[in-house]
């Protein structure tokens, strides 16, 4: 063996080889090592730039939490009889002497009186000089009672400032307590985020920086910068304090008095680094170690070596191609390829499985575990273009009365049904030919298989043993439906008009109180009532019955009224106020909805300017229907309006529903994108009902999520409900989405989603639909009896 390999090495060819390879080879984990820093660089930059984003937040949370808590005891002062008796007489000396108790006692910096000009009136301090009372003045003018709390520099130091009116009844004047953020404070911040954070103060024409800070270096560094003041850039800055590099964020707060205050969040890149530097060193050693035997043994080891390797490229291929399942050979090796290899097989089984799972989100239904809309759309599909096919059809089944179950016995029982109907059309899948699905709440489809002749028999069978009664905790539950049967290809040719052809024979089925009906063309000319509700929303339209209804939504933390979504009513002549679900449904179905859509967004850009608060925004919410995603003409419609009535798109909130957006995906897409480059903000309706593709929602530009209310209404009863939301608001967070949950009729479900972290709470619990022309006193009652406070909600609730 000696003598093989020195004569393996004399001969000058197999030098250069040697030595090719081996240059070759030190190249290659040369590059590996320098990729494996960059890549490792930037992973531990990216966890500090996550870092950094979450100590922002805790920031401005404890900032928010601490203007609670010191707006109650601003609170408690401007409620006392006696000071407002002293505030109205204008005694001096009981407003002083109140004034410095109370401050006193919260140990706040400064206690102010101000009257309702802004003017101030007393103060709790004697010893203050002309220029801090004249900069306390000037930034007191520009303070709004919008914000729950105000910082400004008093005294040189970075002061938080918490205003409280004073009614009698009216508001005669203003408390305002000021409280230093000391290094108490930034030390309970930077414990709580984990990082360094440093608060840097000063005048805007002075070169002195006042820096809090727990950590004497960091101190220093920024006290250094007084010539050098840090920019107002909020991107990641790497900075050398001492012998240590941290990265740091900066949040600018700008303030009155040409002040400004920088909150500097730091994270040690070097400490961050240190879990890595073991990596690193084992990745050194393998390399060298690699080098060292491929030297001595570069033939035994290209067995051992590369053929595992080109199994792990034909795996990668493999996983490149969506093939999931393929096994890789390799490992059960001891060795280092067999760790890669099982390392690589567990990628490959998680991979699987996340893949399973969004699967079974996008087609199927999470109440009934039945495949949903999109999948049985494309089961259906796949049957109709198979060349063998000679029939098909298509069942719609409709439940009778299950809006009255969910009325009277609730919606668990509702649910209940809903997994009932859901098996038994399971069961009957075995014995016939059945592919069933569940398209929205309280309808079902199925596709079968089977010839002209005994399809009659075979809808008869599953009808009878869906209507065969049952009991839901103990309640008997009687229950029928109505079937529309449409066969390919006599009915329709593609999935959309089969589908439709059935429905419109189940809607016969209903209307007609018989059990099943086979589809005819003459159903479609056959409903004079639909032509006469045609005609009347027509005339509707024309003599002004509709009517805009603003259901407002609040924000989860401080009550605020943050939007309102739109909703329409038709004031019929003989019948009343008519709800969406007497005419809207017949709208969409025969694309009269668009002239619905656009009436309803000409009232709301119309009447936006006049709904919108002394401060902050108004967002109002329309609903878009299909036939509105695919209408060439409504970007054009929606510019015009804005245009003429000087409306920004921001000020508006499209919501669509999942089922809209997956009729046609590619169209819906587009139209989506290009409402959201308008500068329209989007929201996604009734999300969980089990249409969605999570493909689609990660590339649609929308802004928000409504939760839909099904999932809500039974969340403090049921747990997995409640696991639905929270993990759809884990979800829409993840990617950066706001939260809004419908359908909340309890204070405890308020505060329930308030804790999971929802940000809107939109439902009876706050306010059920109010005119148009009333909304605006709603909100000012609103306003007075939930100032920020949840004990507020518990009283009107």
């Amino acid at each position: 063996m000696n003598s093989l390999f020195g004569h393996y090495l004399r001969t000058s060819l197999s030098r250069r080889f040697i030595t090719f390879v081996l240059a070759f080879l030190i190249s290659i984990q040369f590059v590996s090592y320098a990729l494996v820093q960059v890549t490792v660089d930037a992973h531990i930059r990216e966890e500090i730039r996550e870092t950094l984003e979450v100590s922002k937040r805790v920031w401005d949370q404890l900032l928010i939490q601490a203007s609670f808590r010191l707006q109650e005891n601003a609170d408690l002062l401007a409620s006392d009889f006696g000071f407002r008796t002293a505030v109205a007489t204008q005694d001096q000396q009981t407003i002083t002497s109140a004034l410095q108790n109370n401050a006193a006692r919260v140990d706040a910096s400064i206690a102010v009186l101000i009257d309702h000009q802004w003017a101030l009136q007393a103060l709790s301090e004697d010893d203050i000089s002309e220029a801090s009372r004249k900069e306390l003045v000037t930034a007191i003018k520009q303070f709004s009672t919008a914000r729950p709390y105000h910082l400004m520099i008093y005294k040189g130091k970075p002061t938080q400032f918490v205003l409280a009116p004073i009614r009698a009844p009216r508001i005669i004047g203003y408390v305002l307590f000021g409280f230093e953020i000391t290094h108490q404070r930034i030390s309970l911040a930077s414990q709580l985020a984990g990082v360094d954070i440093a608060l840097l103060s000063s005048l805007s024409d002075s070169s002195n920086i006042y820096v809090v800070s727990n950590e004497a270096q960091i101190k220093a560094y920024f006290s250094s910068l007084a010539e050098l003041r840090p920019t107002a850039s909020s991107t990641m800055q790497d900075r050398a304090i001492a012998d240590r590099v941290f990265v740091t964020e900066t949040l600018t707060e700008k303030l009155p008095n040409q002040h400004w205050i920088y909150v500097v969040f730091l994270e040690s890149l070097d400490a961050a680094s240190l879990r890595f530097d073991k990596l690193a060193s084992q990745y050194l050693w393998v390399s060298g170690l690699a080098i060292v035997l491929f030297t001595l043994a570069v033939l035994a080891l290209s067995h051992r070596v590369i053929r595992p390797l080109i199994t792990l490229t034909k795996a990668t291929e493999a996983l490149a191609d969506g093939n999931y399942t393929a096994t890789i050979e390799g490992t059960q090796r001891p060795d280092e390829i067999g760790q890669l290899t099982r390392g690589f097989d567990q990628m490959r089984e998680r991979l699987q499985e996340q893949k399973q799972t969004i699967t079974q989100l996008a087609y199927f239904d999470t109440l009934t575990h039945l495949p949903n809309r999109e999948h049985f759309r494309q089961h259906l599909k796949q049957e109709l273009a198979h060349p063998s096919l000679k029939s098909i059809s298509v069942i719609t089944i409709n439940l009778d009365r299950f809006k009255h179950i969910n009325d009277v016995l609730g919606y668990h029982v509702g649910d209940a049904v809903l997994q009932e109907m859901a098996q038994r059309l399971t069961l009957t899948s075995e014995s016939l030919t059945l592919f069933a699905a569940r398209i929205s709440g309280d309808e079902f489809v199925g596709e079968i298989k089977t010839g002209s002749d005994e399809l009659a028999d075979s809808v008869t069978r599953i009808k009878q043993r869906l209507d065969i009664p049952f009991y839901v905790n103990d309640t008997p539950i009687d229950i029928s439906v109505s079937i529309g049967v449409a066969t390919w290809p006599s009915d329709g040719g593609d999935v959309d008009s089969l589908l439709n052809a059935s429905q419109i024979a189940m809607y016969s089925a209903k209307r007609k109180k018989e059990q099943v009906v086979f589809y005819d063309s003459a159903l479609v000319t056959a409903i004079p009532e639909n032509l006469s509700l045609l005609s009347e929303l027509r005339r509707a339209l024309l003599q002004n019955e509709l009517r805009v209804y603003l259901q407002p939504k609040v924000m989860a933390t401080t009550k605020v009224v943050s939007s309102a979504e739109a909703l329409i009513r038709w004031q019929h002549p003989e019948r009343g106020l008519l709800a969406p679900f007497f005419f809207v449904p017949f709208a969409e179905q025969t694309g009269y909805v668009r002239e619905l859509t656009r009436w309803m967004i000409q009232q709301v850009i119309q009447h936006w300017r006049e709904l919108q608060p002394l401060s902050g925004q108004l967002t109002i919410s329309v609903n878009l229907s299909t036939w509105d995603l695919i209408n060439p003409q409504l970007l054009d419609d929606l510019q015009h309006w804005l245009s003429e009535y000087h409306v920004p798109a921001s000020g508006l909130c499209l919501e669509i529903t999942e089922s809209a957006i997956m009729e046609d995906p590619e169209t819906s897409e587009l139209t989506l994108l290009q409402l959201s480059q308008m500068g329209f903000h989007l929201s996604i309706d009734d999300f969980g009902t089990g249409y969605s593709s999570l493909g689609y929602l990660q590339r649609l530009p929308v802004n928000e999520l409504k939760v839909d209310k099904s999932f809500v209404l039974n969340m403090l009863e049921n747990p997995n409900d409640k696991v639905i939301v929270s993990s759809t608001i884990h979800l829409a967070h993840s990617l950066g989405l706001q939260v809004v949950a419908e359908g909340v009729e309890s204070y405890d479900l308020f505060t329930s989603l308030r804790e999971l972290g929802c940000d809107e709470i939109q439902g009876y619990c706050v306010s059920k639909p109010i005119a148009l022309e009333e909304f605006i006193a709603w909100r000012e009652e609103w306003m007075q009896s939930n100032p920020y406070t949840v004990e507020n909600m518990q009283k009107k609730g």
